[in-house]
């Protein structure tokens, strides 16, 4: 499973240290926090929910991998108490996972096709005919703007209550995964905007977009709701999930929810982050479960903000990335941007019949060469034309196009 798990050593030494609110000298209530427990036997399960201080929550993920996963308040000596188990496999905390990505800037002028989706020649296969038809792929993100007139043919049927799903509280909206600010709209849009008259057009446009909402209007994204999103997605046979959001901390909640994605034959991508160092990328992208994407800008180069290391399987447009925003379009920045032309790109691999595994392994093998270090761009710059044997021939746009009005 790629980077190994979480010990009793690890955990103890992040609490000793206060990383976990549980220094020398701490009040009590201090010593209380949520954290994920990954068992392999119901008995463990049943133990760690029993000395939760607070409400519990499951994921039972022994479908596809050993473990099942449950996650409450523990105090420190609940958690050494669990950790002596021969059947608990780690503990974690619970930690938020944020957004990698920045605001947005709005433009003047028409565009339909944003300079990301010309430049990994996904127009060009739209020309052959591979629109993603039949494709389903999962956004585990700030929810979906479900009125954006650009997403309303390609968002799966709304009224249809297995097609979407929400694990936080969105007050006021009209759906309960609707998105309040932006950011999970803006990654669809790549991925998935329709091919209409106006507005931008997505790299698989008629691709089919689900809404899965664990962050909220704050920007936190807890790891035990991404954990659910994943399975949910993996339970409901859909194809690919999109995770643009990251955190530096390991977690092998998420990489045993990536490899039940694998194991059902889901195909998961992740934002590298945007720590611009190199040997940063976060996770969950830095897990072997995860296709990692790395950013480039509109001079192909890798963006200054990107996180690099041996981690990042593949590079992605990532620099004022156009697309669609609540109420409208906007241009935004960030791995976070990055990831969704290549989950798009691999919807169009699998529509035209490519397995998840295939799909990997072509993306990768057929990726342009930028001529930076793979710790930077990985296997290359995404061509998803060159990906279906189409002539690639065209690099794209020297210059990018404004977004919509």
């Amino acid at each position: 499973m790629g980077r190994r798990a979480w010990s009793r050593r690890d955990l103890l030494k992040t609490a000793g240290t206060g990383t976990l609110g549980l220094g020398v000298g701490a009040a009590v209530y201090k010593w209380m926090d949520r954290y994920i427990v990954g068992t392999r036997s119901a008995d463990g399960a049943d133990a760690a929910a029993s000395v939760s201080d607070g409400r519990t929550g499951e994921a039972d993920l022994r479908d596809h991998t050993s473990l099942k996963l449950v996650w409450g308040i523990f105090s420190r000596d609940r958690l050494e108490s669990l950790l002596a188990r021969d059947d608990v496999a780690f503990v974690q905390p619970d930690h938020t996972l944020t957004r990698v990505s920045t605001q947005a800037d709005e433009r003047d002028e028409g565009q339909t096709l944003p300079w990301g989706v010309d430049r990994i020649d996904a127009e060009i296969v739209h020309a052959e005919g591979v629109l993603g038809d039949g494709v389903d792929v999962g956004v585990i993100d700030h929810g979906i703007d479900a009125t954006h007139p650009d997403l309303e043919a390609t968002l799966a049927d709304p009224d249809d209550d297995a097609n979407h799903e929400s694990w936080v509280d969105c007050e006021g909206c009209e759906q309960p995964w609707s998105d309040e600010q932006g950011h999970g709209t803006h990654v669809a849009g790549t991925i998935a905007a329709g091919d209409g008259d106006s507005g931008v057009v997505g790299v698989a446009p008629e691709a089919r977009l689900h809404a899965l909402k664990v962050c909220g209007g704050a920007g936190g994204c807890r790891a035990s709701a991404i954990v659910e999103a994943i399975r949910y997605a993996a339970d409901q046979d859909w194809d690919v999930i999109n995770l643009s959001l990251g955190s530096p901390r390991e977690s092998p909640a998420l990489q045993a929810a990536g490899q039940y994605a694998l194991e059902a034959g889901v195909l998961p991508v992740a934002a590298a982050g945007n720590r611009g160092a190199p040997d940063s990328v976060g996770y969950p992208a830095a897990y072997d479960e995860f296709v990692a994407v790395s950013a480039t800008d509109v001079d192909d180069e890798i963006a200054d903000f990107s996180s690099t290391g041996p981690e990042v399987d593949v590079a992605a447009p990532g620099v004022d990335v156009c697309s669609t925003l609540v109420d409208g379009y906007g241009d935004r920045s960030g791995t976070s941007m990055a990831a969704p032309h290549v989950a798009g790109a691999a919807a169009l691999l699998l529509a035209d019949g490519y397995s998840p595994s295939e799909t990997r392994e072509r993306l990768l093998e057929t990726a342009e060469d930028l001529g930076v270090g793979g710790t930077e761009q990985g296997a290359g710059l995404v061509d998803v034309a060159a990906a279906l044997g189409y002539d690639s021939s065209d690099d794209g746009p020297a210059t990018r196009p404004n977004c919509p009005a």
